[in-house]
């Protein structure tokens, strides 16, 4: 019964995301060359008419964000373990963690396979609230300087369907496939309005205030994962595990289901089996390659940046069928692009965005913020930490079945972050 549970919930969830979703375009500024204006990644840069500059450094941090979202590991949940009382290895009552690995393996020819649900709805890029994102550019207007000013609120999210199954290749050694399918919507509202200067005396601008708005939605397969796992040490209670996992870019970039990008990351677990705390840990480091979602000044794809990836926590057997888990995970960025605040000069002050300049001289007299204004750019090369605290519970209903559900904390602000990102699951190892 349980087995064919589970077949049919993948069946009926494919069945459901498999489908397509269209966007509106009001301008085009996509900053990528010979793709259609009807997909996500041109959504941003369209709506705020900043094309390659400004925060089309969106869509990099989205497209590193989508290669690397947390995914529920194949954590078989049923160890063994030495009695030491009887000298009998016995099923460990830790049914194992939900976001992090352990450095158990499953054992010769037995099948892991799981499904989860998440739901990412993103509040935050570097610390700057979606809902309030202020873009000031300078542009020409009957012949005269000016800016386009725009005050912007977005909105994404991203609902994933991820499908896992392991197999054990023998008692050590570990193979595990992990497919997301993805359910992507992004929308937005720009406010815009055009402050003009005539020889070089601010005038109010005869237009009044334009409400765009844009959106769209993608559904389909994600980046797929490949991830092997060997234990090195497999004592009575100690458990040391190196692995890699394998991100191939099957997703589709352009439309934010995937991120365009090979990875590689090499990791090393420990994690020990206690008689009711169970301690582990994780540390790796995640190589990029290249990403059309991550342009440079001349229009190249760069890499998307590396990072050090580490994880701590412990599991609590409260009873044989169930355990709580927490856990600590961190990423350190190196070289990665940031949203930040900026400074655009201007010739004059900018009615709205600076103080207004006073007096009856012809230039009238302004004050000390005259001659800029706030914007929002791009930093490269910054290096920052997403640290998260997980906290969840698996259940062992019957058999070798465990259900789990987790909720994601974030801790800081850095990269685009959700407050919350709730997890559910079921797994069985045959």
């Amino acid at each position: 019964m349980t087995k064919r549970l589970l077949v049919v919930t993948a069946i009926l969830v494919l069945l459901t995301c498999l489908r397509a979703g269209a966007q509106q375009t009001i301008i085009n500024h996509c900053p990528y060359s010979q793709r259609y204006w009807n997909e996500l990644a041109c959504l941003i840069p369209d709506l705020t008419t900043t094309g390659n500059s400004d925060i089309q450094g969106f869509n990099t941090t989205l497209g590193r964000v989508i290669g690397e979202l947390p995914v529920a590991v194949p954590v078989s949940g049923f160890a063994l373990t030495l009695d030491k009382s009887t000298g009998v290895y016995m099923v460990s009552s830790d049914l194992g963690g939900v976001l992090t690995e352990r450095g158990s393996t499953l054992g010769k020819n037995k099948l892991f396979l799981g499904f989860t649900y998440q739901h990412f709805s993103f509040d935050e890029i570097d610390g700057t609230n979606l809902t309030k994102i202020q873009t000031v550019s300078a542009i020409t207007y009957n012949g005269s300087p000016a800016f386009l000013s725009s005050t912007n609120k977005l909105s994404a999210s991203i609902d994933q369907y991820t499908a896992i199954a392991a197999f054990g290749i023998s008692d050590r050694m570990d193979l595990s496939i992990t497919l997301p399918i993805d359910n992507v919507s992004l929308s937005g509202t720009a406010t815009n309005r055009v402050e003009a200067t005539n020889n070089g005396v601010l005038t109010p601008s005869p237009l009044n205030p334009q409400s765009l708005t844009i959106g769209g939605s993608a559904s389909g397969v994600g980046d797929l994962f490949l991830n092997g796992k060997y234990g090195v040490v497999k004592g009575e209670s100690s458990r040391l595990a190196f692995g890699l996992e394998v991100r191939f870019p099957t997703g589709n970039e352009y439309n934010l289901l995937g991120s365009g990008s090979t990875g590689f990351r090499p990791y090393i677990v420990y994690s020990r089996l206690g008689k009711r705390f169970h301690p582990h840990a994780n540390f790796g480091y995640q190589w990029n390659s290249q990403s059309v979602l991550n342009l440079g000044a001349n229009g190249t794809s760069l890499r998307l940046p590396d990072s050090l990836t580490y994880s701590a926590g412990v599991d609590y057997s409260v009873l044989k069928r169930l355990t709580l888990v927490g856990d600590f995970l961190g990423q350190h960025y190196f070289d990665a692009t940031t949203i930040t605040r900026a400074q655009l000069a201007t010739s004059t002050n900018v009615l709205g965005l600076g103080q207004p300049c006073v007096g009856a001289g012809n230039p009238p007299t302004c004050n000390s913020l005259n001659g800029t204004v706030s914007t929002v750019g791009v930093k490269n090369q910054s290096a920052f930490d997403e640290d998260n605290l997980a906290v969840g519970i698996k259940l062992n209903p019957a058999g070798r079945c465990v259900v789990s559900a987790n909720v994601m904390i974030k801790l800081n602000d850095a990269g685009l972050r959700a407050n919350y990102v709730p997890l559910v699951g079921i797994s069985y190892k045959f």
